[in-house]
Protein backbone atom coordinates (compact mmCIF):
# COMPACT_ATOMS: atom_id res chain seq x y z
CA UNK A 1 0.00 0.00 0.00
CA UNK A 2 1.50 3.41 -0.85
CA UNK A 3 0.60 6.25 1.43
CA UNK A 4 2.05 9.68 1.27
CA UNK A 5 0.31 11.37 4.16
CA UNK A 6 -1.16 10.45 7.39
CA UNK A 7 -3.68 8.66 7.73
CA UNK A 8 -6.49 10.42 9.72
CA UNK A 9 -9.80 9.31 10.09
CA UNK A 10 -12.12 9.49 13.27
CA UNK A 11 -12.50 6.32 15.18
CA UNK A 12 -16.17 5.02 13.92
CA UNK A 13 -13.79 4.56 10.71
CA UNK A 14 -11.28 2.41 12.00
CA UNK A 15 -12.64 -0.46 10.59
CA UNK A 16 -12.71 0.87 6.89
CA UNK A 17 -10.42 0.13 4.13
CA UNK A 18 -7.83 2.85 3.40
CA UNK A 19 -7.54 3.92 0.38
CA UNK A 20 -5.48 7.27 -0.02
CA UNK A 21 -6.65 9.76 -2.75
CA UNK A 22 -4.83 12.86 -1.58
CA UNK A 23 -2.39 13.56 0.81
CA UNK A 24 -2.56 17.43 2.64
CA UNK A 25 -5.21 19.46 3.34
CA UNK A 26 -6.13 22.35 0.90
CA UNK A 27 -6.58 24.84 3.46
CA UNK A 28 -4.06 23.76 6.34
CA UNK A 29 -4.19 27.29 8.06
CA UNK A 30 -6.32 26.38 10.67
CA UNK A 31 -4.42 27.76 13.75
CA UNK A 32 -5.19 24.92 16.33
CA UNK A 33 -4.30 21.95 13.70
CA UNK A 34 -0.58 20.71 12.72
CA UNK A 35 -1.90 17.44 11.20
CA UNK A 36 -0.39 18.15 8.04
CA UNK A 37 2.39 20.33 8.65
CA UNK A 38 5.38 19.29 6.39
CA UNK A 39 2.92 17.06 3.98
CA UNK A 40 2.61 18.40 0.50
CA UNK A 41 -0.90 18.85 -1.10
CA UNK A 42 -0.57 15.64 -3.81
CA UNK A 43 -3.42 13.83 -5.67
CA UNK A 44 -3.33 10.36 -5.91
CA UNK A 45 -2.42 9.40 -9.26
CA UNK A 46 -4.97 6.81 -10.51
CA UNK A 47 -2.51 4.09 -11.48
CA UNK A 48 -1.90 4.19 -7.51
CA UNK A 49 -5.19 4.56 -6.39
CA UNK A 50 -5.98 1.72 -8.54
CA UNK A 51 -2.63 -0.71 -7.72
CA UNK A 52 -3.59 -0.15 -3.42
CA UNK A 53 -7.60 -0.96 -4.73
CA UNK A 54 -6.08 -4.51 -6.23
CA UNK A 55 -4.07 -5.26 -3.22
CA UNK A 56 -6.82 -4.82 -0.82
CA UNK A 57 -8.98 -6.58 -3.07
CA UNK A 58 -6.57 -9.66 -3.25
CA UNK A 59 -7.33 -10.20 0.53
CA UNK A 60 -10.67 -8.20 1.51
CA UNK A 61 -12.72 -8.26 -1.72
CA UNK A 62 -15.99 -7.75 0.28
CA UNK A 63 -15.31 -4.96 2.05
CA UNK A 64 -17.81 -2.86 2.92
CA UNK A 65 -16.47 0.17 4.79
CA UNK A 66 -14.10 2.20 2.45
CA UNK A 67 -12.23 4.87 4.09
CA UNK A 68 -11.16 7.61 1.07
CA UNK A 69 -7.99 8.96 3.16
CA UNK A 70 -6.44 12.64 2.66
CA UNK A 71 -7.12 15.75 4.15
CA UNK A 72 -10.44 16.58 2.45
CA UNK A 73 -10.10 14.60 -1.10
CA UNK A 74 -14.13 16.01 -1.68
CA UNK A 75 -11.65 19.14 -2.94
CA UNK A 76 -11.16 17.32 -6.19
CA UNK A 77 -13.38 17.98 -9.33
CA UNK A 78 -16.36 16.17 -9.57
CA UNK A 79 -14.54 14.36 -12.76
CA UNK A 80 -11.73 13.29 -10.85
CA UNK A 81 -13.89 12.14 -7.72
CA UNK A 82 -15.78 9.99 -10.00
CA UNK A 83 -13.20 8.63 -12.06
CA UNK A 84 -11.69 7.10 -8.67
CA UNK A 85 -15.41 6.19 -7.08
CA UNK A 86 -15.32 3.97 -10.19
CA UNK A 87 -11.95 2.33 -9.48
CA UNK A 88 -13.13 1.71 -6.13
CA UNK A 89 -16.58 0.14 -7.29
CA UNK A 90 -14.65 -2.12 -9.91
CA UNK A 91 -12.18 -3.58 -6.96
CA UNK A 92 -14.26 -3.37 -3.82
CA UNK A 93 -18.48 -3.55 -5.29
CA UNK A 94 -19.84 -3.18 -2.13
CA UNK A 95 -17.53 -0.37 -0.90
CA UNK A 96 -19.19 2.71 0.54
CA UNK A 97 -17.27 5.56 0.83
CA UNK A 98 -16.96 7.90 3.22
CA UNK A 99 -14.21 10.90 3.18
CA UNK A 100 -13.34 14.30 4.86
CA UNK A 101 -14.57 17.44 3.28
CA UNK A 102 -14.25 21.17 4.26
CA UNK A 103 -17.06 23.55 3.60
CA UNK A 104 -16.02 25.34 1.21
CA UNK A 105 -15.52 21.94 -0.90
CA UNK A 106 -19.08 21.72 -0.77
CA UNK A 107 -19.48 25.02 -2.07
CA UNK A 108 -17.56 24.69 -5.01
CA UNK A 109 -20.04 21.92 -5.96
CA UNK A 110 -23.67 21.86 -7.60
CA UNK A 111 -26.21 20.02 -5.54
CA UNK A 112 -26.10 17.69 -9.11
CA UNK A 113 -22.50 16.91 -8.57
CA UNK A 114 -23.33 15.81 -4.62
CA UNK A 115 -25.80 13.75 -6.03
CA UNK A 116 -23.71 12.58 -9.00
CA UNK A 117 -21.39 11.33 -6.59
CA UNK A 118 -23.44 10.11 -4.20
CA UNK A 119 -24.85 7.59 -6.66
CA UNK A 120 -20.79 6.51 -7.41
CA UNK A 121 -20.41 5.44 -4.02
CA UNK A 122 -19.67 8.53 -2.04
CA UNK A 123 -22.54 8.57 -0.01
CA UNK A 124 -21.12 9.95 3.31
CA UNK A 125 -18.87 13.14 4.40
CA UNK A 126 -17.33 14.02 7.83
CA UNK A 127 -17.34 17.70 7.89
CA UNK A 128 -14.76 19.08 10.87
CA UNK A 129 -17.08 22.81 11.30
CA UNK A 130 -15.58 22.78 14.95
CA UNK A 131 -17.62 25.13 15.84
CA UNK A 132 -21.03 27.22 14.37
CA UNK A 133 -20.27 30.84 15.46
CA UNK A 134 -18.50 33.21 13.33
CA UNK A 135 -16.48 34.77 16.02
CA UNK A 136 -14.66 31.57 16.87
CA UNK A 137 -14.27 30.68 13.19
CA UNK A 138 -12.86 33.69 11.91
CA UNK A 139 -10.15 33.28 14.72
CA UNK A 140 -8.81 29.91 14.24
CA UNK A 141 -9.01 30.77 10.80
CA UNK A 142 -11.32 27.90 9.24
CA UNK A 143 -11.86 29.89 6.02
CA UNK A 144 -15.34 29.87 5.89
CA UNK A 145 -18.42 31.06 7.79
CA UNK A 146 -21.73 30.12 9.44
CA UNK A 147 -23.87 31.05 6.04
CA UNK A 148 -21.18 29.18 4.28
CA UNK A 149 -21.95 26.21 6.58
CA UNK A 150 -26.07 26.34 6.01
CA UNK A 151 -25.24 26.60 2.65
CA UNK A 152 -23.30 23.82 2.03
CA UNK A 153 -24.80 21.67 4.32
CA UNK A 154 -28.46 22.61 2.66
CA UNK A 155 -26.61 21.11 -0.69
CA UNK A 156 -25.70 17.95 0.93
CA UNK A 157 -28.85 17.62 2.51
CA UNK A 158 -30.68 18.45 -0.94
CA UNK A 159 -28.40 15.72 -2.75
CA UNK A 160 -29.57 13.28 -0.22
CA UNK A 161 -25.69 12.72 0.68
CA UNK A 162 -25.66 11.61 4.48
CA UNK A 163 -22.95 13.75 6.54
CA UNK A 164 -21.22 13.63 10.44
CA UNK A 165 -19.77 16.73 11.72
CA UNK A 166 -16.97 17.37 14.57
CA UNK A 167 -17.63 19.65 17.35
CA UNK A 168 -15.08 21.06 19.40
CA UNK A 169 -15.06 21.90 22.78
CA UNK A 170 -13.48 24.73 24.27
CA UNK A 171 -12.38 26.30 20.78
CA UNK A 172 -14.20 29.38 22.23
CA UNK A 173 -11.58 30.09 24.78
CA UNK A 174 -12.43 30.75 28.14
CA UNK A 175 -15.38 32.71 29.51
CA UNK A 176 -16.70 32.15 25.69
CA UNK A 177 -17.54 28.85 25.03
CA UNK A 178 -21.13 28.65 26.85
CA UNK A 179 -22.52 31.45 24.83
CA UNK A 180 -20.80 29.76 21.94
CA UNK A 181 -22.30 26.77 22.16
CA UNK A 182 -25.89 28.17 22.41
CA UNK A 183 -24.80 30.01 18.67
CA UNK A 184 -23.79 26.69 17.54
CA UNK A 185 -26.56 24.77 18.96
CA UNK A 186 -28.92 27.49 16.62
CA UNK A 187 -27.54 26.61 13.58
CA UNK A 188 -27.31 22.88 13.92
CA UNK A 189 -31.22 23.04 14.73
CA UNK A 190 -31.68 24.03 10.98
CA UNK A 191 -29.50 21.49 9.46
CA UNK A 192 -29.81 17.51 10.03
CA UNK A 193 -26.19 16.26 10.39
CA UNK A 194 -26.81 12.43 11.81
CA UNK A 195 -23.79 12.56 14.10
CA UNK A 196 -21.60 14.67 15.84
CA UNK A 197 -18.33 13.72 17.25
CA UNK A 198 -17.77 15.59 20.18
CA UNK A 199 -13.96 16.46 21.27
CA UNK A 200 -12.20 18.81 23.38
CA UNK A 201 -9.85 20.90 22.38
CA UNK A 202 -6.04 20.40 22.51
CA UNK A 203 -3.27 22.89 21.92
CA UNK A 204 -0.95 21.44 19.64
CA UNK A 205 3.17 22.31 20.25
CA UNK A 206 4.02 24.79 17.45
CA UNK A 207 0.54 25.80 16.33
CA UNK A 208 -0.59 29.63 16.17
CA UNK A 209 -3.09 28.44 18.87
CA UNK A 210 -0.38 27.69 21.11
CA UNK A 211 1.47 30.38 20.66
CA UNK A 212 -1.72 32.10 21.83
CA UNK A 213 -1.81 30.28 24.49
CA UNK A 214 2.02 31.14 25.46
CA UNK A 215 1.38 35.03 25.48
CA UNK A 216 -2.24 35.02 27.33
CA UNK A 217 -3.84 35.98 24.47
CA UNK A 218 -5.65 32.86 24.61
CA UNK A 219 -6.99 31.09 27.38
CA UNK A 220 -7.46 27.71 27.64
CA UNK A 221 -11.07 26.24 29.30
CA UNK A 222 -10.86 24.45 32.58
CA UNK A 223 -12.72 20.80 32.84
CA UNK A 224 -15.99 22.39 34.50
CA UNK A 225 -16.24 25.01 31.89
CA UNK A 226 -16.01 22.38 29.14
CA UNK A 227 -18.58 20.22 30.62
CA UNK A 228 -20.83 23.15 30.98
CA UNK A 229 -20.34 24.28 27.12
CA UNK A 230 -21.28 20.37 26.47
CA UNK A 231 -24.04 20.48 28.59
CA UNK A 232 -25.13 23.46 27.25
CA UNK A 233 -25.15 22.07 23.79
CA UNK A 234 -27.52 19.23 24.72
CA UNK A 235 -29.53 21.42 26.13
CA UNK A 236 -30.25 23.07 23.23
CA UNK A 237 -30.20 20.81 20.18
CA UNK A 238 -33.48 19.45 19.05
CA UNK A 239 -32.75 17.85 16.38
CA UNK A 240 -32.50 14.01 15.68
CA UNK A 241 -28.75 13.11 16.40
CA UNK A 242 -25.88 10.65 17.65
CA UNK A 243 -23.28 12.61 19.57
CA UNK A 244 -20.38 10.31 19.88
CA UNK A 245 -17.07 11.34 22.00
CA UNK A 246 -16.03 7.43 22.20
CA UNK A 247 -12.58 9.30 22.44
CA UNK A 248 -9.15 8.66 24.56
CA UNK A 249 -9.44 12.46 25.60
CA UNK A 250 -12.92 12.48 27.46
CA UNK A 251 -12.92 10.91 31.06
CA UNK A 252 -16.42 9.02 30.74
CA UNK A 253 -17.20 8.52 27.15
CA UNK A 254 -20.21 7.60 25.65
CA UNK A 255 -22.92 7.57 22.57
CA UNK A 256 -25.85 9.10 23.31
CA UNK A 257 -29.35 9.87 20.71
CA UNK A 258 -31.06 13.26 20.41
CA UNK A 259 -33.53 13.51 21.67
CA UNK A 260 -33.88 9.64 23.63
CA UNK A 261 -30.93 10.02 25.72
CA UNK A 262 -31.05 13.99 26.14
CA UNK A 263 -32.06 14.16 29.84
CA UNK A 264 -29.64 11.29 30.96
CA UNK A 265 -26.54 12.87 29.54
CA UNK A 266 -27.58 16.02 31.07
CA UNK A 267 -27.59 14.26 34.50
CA UNK A 268 -24.56 12.60 33.63
CA UNK A 269 -23.21 16.32 33.20
CA UNK A 270 -24.24 17.73 35.94
CA UNK A 271 -22.89 15.09 38.33
CA UNK A 272 -19.29 15.48 36.98
CA UNK A 273 -19.69 19.32 37.32
CA UNK A 274 -20.93 18.90 40.75
CA UNK A 275 -18.16 16.59 41.88
CA UNK A 276 -15.51 19.24 40.73
CA UNK A 277 -16.88 21.72 43.03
Amino acid sequence: MIFNGPIIRPTTDADSVFIELTAGCTHNGCTFCNFYDGVPLRVAPLSEVEANLKEVAQKNPNAKKVWASGGNPYALSTEKLAERAKLIKKHLPEGHISTYARVDDLNRKTVDDMRHLKELGFGELVIGVESLDDEVLAHVNKGYTVADIVEGFQKLEDAGVDYRVIYMGGLAGQGKVVDSAKKSAEILNKLHPYMMFLTPLDIEPGTPLAAEVKSGTFKPVERKELLQEYKTLFSELHNPMIVYTTTSHYSRPFTAKIPEHKEQVIRMLDEEILSIG
